[in-house]
């Protein structure tokens, strides 16, 4: 009889939310009247048998119907106890075990338990049953809460980000629209944070960017919002007033506020800050709102900083730096400054290397290395993001098809599409032209879509899908968990992979709530057939972690850094060579299902 029990945090969602209270048999009772009560009630799955309040065992639906449907079955047996037919080694859960250890005990069986069911006791006295369905049911329902936590706010202070922020925005414009207001889109920008961050260490400029955010809730109406973009970055939406006055109100109250000294880990640090303002109706579009109250900043900012400036047109004109980069940015191509940096996907079962990442990085004659957040944004603001896209996915087929014809094993190739891109009207053409021209096998490539491009438009996003995927083509859903975090869709469109965003997994083996919703997405993913990688893994614990919950596949540091192709080659000789603490950590720790892991060269 296996028992199962374990203290759990007053966080954690525990079995008693499972509790069903199902009368129990007596272990004298005949087989007959227990046959009669599973025929009586179709929907009765499991019963259990107690006597004096301790579970002795179960009888199952299925078993019952079996062994007494046969001839002459209930004229020989009908008269004995239940207790001489009953399943004497059930699942018998303590009322306070957490859900996740439930559901590990339970993958652990083979998922039997999942169709059995199982007994729950209260200090070791029977208490009620449980069923698999409903523990699956709850498992969703609490992993969907975390889900939209996770993605509607900042994990830092607990303010809204950006997603939220824009959702809210679009509510009290349309709000203001109706009743003839204004509406108010403050951007901030702490001065002197980065030097404080660097001087006095990230956990201290953790705390104050913490201070901040209890000050920005402080100096605000209850119907406002403030919100973290990122960074030192914040935002502030003030809906429904009559005056433009009222924002310049609020906005000196903020640097009132944040003038005050911060008293942090023993040391007294002063801030300040830069305030950009744009208003509606003058700017109606919601994306401009938030780009123009960022340039009002960024010339608060120039100006020496700590003040506030509303949005004014001129301002578009006198941002050098920004039309630098743009024309910069339109003459990359044609001087052949962007190149592909490729981040192995390694398999957990075999320990090798099964697919790659291509990711797109700009050599500037004088800035060197761009990273893609400084300009992606850009790229995509300006629609540079369409040929500069195509030029990636070509790039990477082709470099595909020439590890392949190298004599190298075929593996995945991974290129991320934009919004913008995947929306565009010739796409389809576009990738076949990109498959023809490289050669390149279509079930080698995959595209990598986050979940705000799936969800805009999904009929045709689903006739584009099933078109793409009938050539061969595969599809990732990149980052997930941390956009519409819906589950429906993965049952709707011809989805492949989900990449575990980098956010659940950096804190998975200290922040329960992050290890309990990557089991569930991986639990979720197997059970529709779907591939799992976890981005954004750096250390052994977490490759443990990952190898214990049957994680596919991972893709970080601890595997390989980005590289350029002729880098990436050598991984194909010398596995070792990159990937060896991380192929060395599953050989040692990580039962490999599909054979042996790869020796070292020598």
């Amino acid at each position: 009889m296996k028992h199962f029990s374990l203290s759990v945090p007053q966080h954690s969602v525990t079995t008693a939310s499972l509790l069903l209270k199902v009368s129990a048999l007596p272990p004298t009772l005949p087989v007959s009247e227990v046959f009669k009560l599973f025929a009586d009630d179709l929907e009765l799955v499991a019963l259990p048998v107690v006597a004096d309040g301790i579970a002795l065992g179960i009888v199952h639906r299925k078993q019952m119907i079996e062994n007494f449907a046969r001839p002459y079955a209930r004229e020989l047996f009908a008269r004995k106890p239940i207790s001489a037919f009953m399943d004497t080694t059930p699942l018998i859960i303590n009322l306070h075990t957490d859900l996740d250890d439930l559901s590990r005990t339970i993958m652990e069986s083979g998922m039997r338990y999942m169709h059995e069911g199982f007994i729950i006791t209260d200090q070791g006295r029977y208490a009620g049953m449980g069923t698999g369905y409903d523990l699956l049911k709850k498992i969703t329902e609490h992993t969907q809460a975390n889900l939209y936590r996770l993605a509607h706010y900042d994990a830092l202070t607990g303010l809204p980000n950006r997603l939220l922020f824009m959702d809210r925005l679009h509510q009290a414009i349309a709000q203001a629209h109706r009743n003839e207001r204004l509406v108010a889109v403050m951007f901030l920008d702490l001065d002197r944070f980065k030097a404080i961050n660097d001087s006095l260490g990230h956990t201290i400029g953790d705390l104050l960017l913490r201070g901040v955010a209890e000050r920005l809730a402080c100096c605000i109406r209850e119907d406002d919002t403030v919100a973290r973009l990122g960074g030192d970055e914040f935002t502030v939406l003030l809906p429904e007033i009559r005056y433009i006055q009222d924002a310049a109100t609020v906005a000196q109250k903020i640097l009132d506020s944040l003038a005050q000294p911060f008293n942090l880990g023993g040391h007294e640090v002063f801030i300040g800050a830069s305030i950009g303002i744009a208003l509606y109706p003058f700017d109606e579009q919601l994306d401009i709102l938030l780009r123009n109250a960022d340039i009002a900043m960024y010339h608060a900012k120039e100006r020496s900083g700590n003040s506030y400036l509303f949005y004014a047109t001129e301002m578009n004109t006198a941002n050098p730096k920004r039309l630098s980069l743009e024309g910069a940015l339109r003459r990359a191509p044609d001087r052949n400054e962007f190149v592909l940096y490729y981040q192995p996907q390694l398999d957990l079962a075999s320990g090798r290397i099964v697919g790659a990442e291509a990711l797109l990085r700009w050599r500037h004659p004088e800035l060197g290395l761009i990273a893609p957040m400084e300009f992606i944004p850009l790229a995509e603001e300006t629609g540079l993001i369409i040929p500069i896209g195509e030029w990636a996915l070509q790039t990477a087929c082709n470099q595909n098809r020439a590890w392949q014809s190298a004599g190298y094993p075929p593996i995945r190739m991974a290129v991320n599409l934009s919004a913008r891109q995947f929306h565009q009207a010739d796409l389809v053409k576009t990738v076949t032209r990109t498959i023809d021209n490289s050669g390149l096998d279509p079930r080698y490539l995959d595209l990598e879509l986050t979940e705000g491009s799936l969800m805009q438009n999904t009929q045709t996003t689903t006739a584009l899908l099933n078109v793409l995927n009938a050539m061969g083509i595969q599809f990732s859903v990149d980052d997930f968990g941390t956009g519409y975090s819906s589950l429906s869709y993965l049952k709707r469109f011809p989805i492949d992979t989900l990449k575990i965003d980098r956010s659940f997994v950096r804190d998975i083996t200290t922040d329960p709530d992050d290890a309990a919703i990557v089991t569930a997405i991986i639990a979720m993913a197997h059970s529709l057939g779907i591939r799992t990688i976890a981005e954004g893994v750096e250390t052994k614990e977490q490759l443990q972690f990952l190898c214990k919950h049957r994680c596919d596949e991972i893709q970080g540091y601890l595997v390989s850094a980005p590289v350029p192709a002729a880098e990436f080659a050598k991984l194909f000789a010398d596995p070792w060579q990159l990937c060896g603490a991380a192929c060395e950590h599953l050989r040692r720790n990580c039962r490999a299902a599909a054979g042996p892991l790869p020796a070292p060269v020598n």
